[in-house]
């Protein structure tokens, strides 16, 4: 083999960079928007790097949203032509960047492009992966490779976005900026669905405490709210990509959202409780049981005592400032399974009468299979409603399972998966939302990860859940920003549904949202605290009794692009036929330079006349 060809078949490192460096930049953007930063009016632009990318690949080969290039005096339209193929032959190189520099579309710099915004914005975003302890996992430093994969992961919806994106354009015509909305849209609901879901950073979750931005989401609903910022994106874009209107267009949006959220928020003053609405005073333990006792054998019953010294201290405070409704405690509370253990069933049933309160209790539930070949129990991450008298509710057993951490996912379809040991557990999903009654009101639980995905609670306020309850622990990833991003994306739920969240965290960040979204009773991480917060249950919105009426503008947007699109193409391809015509007339001798045609018509003596 000839060193050229070798070399040729080298990797070239330079290209590659200049491919991805401005989509790097746009999900480096995208990370800033997240806490710890909290840079959020980030993300209104975190896609312009990458979408004008994509437009300068799209206008290299022309098309119909591009002018076409001026005629060169005294050339036919056949000289041109071949001078531009010599020319893209002369400065072709291989590989993705040959391809985007020649013009031609390239699935592999498309993909390439939006690959790399991804993969950036979720390494950075989800650094705080690296703090789980080598303790928690069978493979010391799993993590650092295990990011990698995340990002590389999450970049292929990116990618495939992206790649959709311009073939879509390709085939219609649309401008690119147009359908981009629309089409990176899909792609950001896809990874939210299935085994390996994972909605995690989703662009509105930027706005979580930009209060009167959030109002819109109870009539769009989250993916509503995706696709208006991801439209400001476009806008901001087609502003630096010539189109000056967009740019007051863009601000005029943002503006009118601003104006209306304040609007929104003044009509509902903090703390008001309107006509018909039930109010319930919710007592919120948080005990700050550390990860390097809570799963440890030799320390079960110090932590048994610490939640329970604490739970008592804290019922005891509040009845002493006025009582309370409800006492919640955070998702797996204890570090046993507390209906499997009397001794431990036997005490916080005394609590519970003692404090003569409905208590929500976040546990292992462990249940045994005695007609089922094979599988003979499974785990459940549960809560459970307990009642003065003994009194308990049927459990309500987590739905969403934290990938290769809660359960190795697919092992359903390749059940050898279940042998990987990487220090996860092996929790089973529970089939069905499960509403608790206390007093007039009903609390949907939302379990740790859960609180990211806006269907299951949209599903719970249709049911008729009036007030969400959201308990975790988040002790894993100490302090990092990590258990912020999960606070934040909790508020979310509460303003798309219009009804209170209250949160429960074993080591913060606990407290309450009402209805509007606005933050009360916060208590930052390992921290030992408790609180008693007044809620005023909800009452549903648009966005949850309609969960699917998006769709329809959705899929409105996408067929107006397409047709507009087709409509620019057609009249693009009359213009060429005509300037095709005028190059033909350049070399027909039966036309003159100015364009008229000559008739040489015989006369009756033979002769030719003279041209009219």
């Amino acid at each position: 083999m000839s060193s050229s060809m070798r070399q040729s078949r080298r990797p070239d490192w330079a290209a590659l960079f200049r491919i991805v460096r401005l989509p790097a930049a746009g999900g480096l953007l995208l990370a800033l928007a997240f806490p710890p930063l909290r840079l959020w009016p980030l993300a209104f632009v975190a896609w312009v790097p990458l979408w004008l990318a994509l437009r300068s690949d799209s206008s290299l080969g022309g098309g119909p949203w591009r002018k076409p290039a001026p005629r060169e005096a005294g050339a036919s339209g056949a000289e041109r032509k071949g001078k531009l193929s010599r020319e893209g032959r002369g400065h072709r190189a291989s590989g993705p960047e040959g391809e985007a520099a020649a013009g031609r579309f390239s699935w592999r710099v498309a993909f390439l492009r939006g690959w790399a915004m991804g993969f950036v914005a979720f390494v950075a975003m989800l650094y705080w992966i690296l703090g789980l302890s080598n303790e928690e996992v069978t493979i010391p430093g799993l993590m650092i490779p295990a990011l990698a994969l995340i990002g590389l992961y999450l970049g292929l919806f990116f990618g495939a976005a992206t790649l959709s994106l311009r073939w879509l354009s390709r085939i219609t015509g649309a401008p690119l900026l147009l359908l981009a909305p629309p089409v990176t849209l899909f792609f950001e609901w896809l990874r939210g669905q299935g085994p390996l879901a994972f909605p995690w950073g989703a662009p509105a979750y930027a706005l979580a405490r930009v209060t009167p931005l959030l109002q819109t989401a109870s009539v769009t609903g989250f993916w509503g709210l995706v696709l208006l910022m991801l439209g400001l994106n476009a806008l901001f874009a087609a502003f630096l990509a010539g189109r000056r209107i967009a740019l007051p267009a863009a601000f005029g949006l943002l503006a009118i959202g601003w104006w209306s959220g304040h609007a929104t928020l003044a009509r509902h003053p903090d703390g008001r409780i309107e006509e018909g609405r039930q109010a319930l005073r919710v007592l919120v333990a948080q005990p700050d049981i550390r990860r390097e006792i809570k799963w440890k054998p030799e320390h079960r019953q110090e932590v048994i005592d610490a939640v329970m010294d604490h739970a008592y201290e804290s019922a005891a405070q509040a009845q002493a400032t006025g009582g309370f409704d409800l006492f919640v405690w955070p998702e797996t509370v204890f570090p046993i399974v507390v209906q499997r253990d009397p001794l431990l069933l036997s005490r916080v049933q005394a609590f519970v009468d003692s404090i003569a309160r409905p208590t929500l209790v976040g546990t292992q539930e462990l249940e045994w299979y005695r007609d089922r070949p094979g599988k003979k129990y499974a785990f459940f991450n549960s809560a459970v409603l307990m009642e003065p008298g003994g009194r308990v509710s049927p459990p309500y057993r987590k739905m969403r399972l934290v990938p290769f951490s809660e359960r190795m996912p697919l092992q359903e379809i390749a059940p050898w998966l279940n042998g990987i040991d990487f220090g996860q557990s092996d929790f089973s999903a529970g089939k069905e939302p499960v509403l608790f009654t206390v007093g007039g009101a009903r609390a949907g639980c939302l379990i740790c990860f859960e609180s990211v995905f806006p269907e299951l609670s949209a599903e719970m306020v249709r049911r008729g859940a009036t007030l969400l309850v959201n308990i975790t622990n988040d002790f894993w990833f100490g302090r990092t920003a990590g258990p912020i991003q999960h606070a934040d994306m909790a508020i979310l739920r509460a303003v798309e549904n219009r009804v209170p969240l209250v949160r429960c965290a074993n080591t913060g960040v606990s407290f309450v949202v009402d209805p509007w979204g606005r933050v009360r009773e916060e208590r930052g991480m390992f921290t030992r605290a408790a609180f008693v917060a007044r809620v005023v249950c909800g009452s549903g919105s648009f966005a949850a009794s309609h969960p699917l009426w998006i769709a329809w503008p959705w899929l409105a947007w996408i067929l107006a692009a397409c047709a507009a699109g087709l409509g620019m193409r057609a009249r693009y391809s009359e213009r060429r036929a005509v300037v095709s015509a005028a190059d033909a007339s350049s070399h027909d001798p039966a036309w003159t330079a100015g364009g008229r045609k000559l008739r040489h018509e015989p006369d009756r003596e033979g002769a030719q006349r003279r041209p009219r």
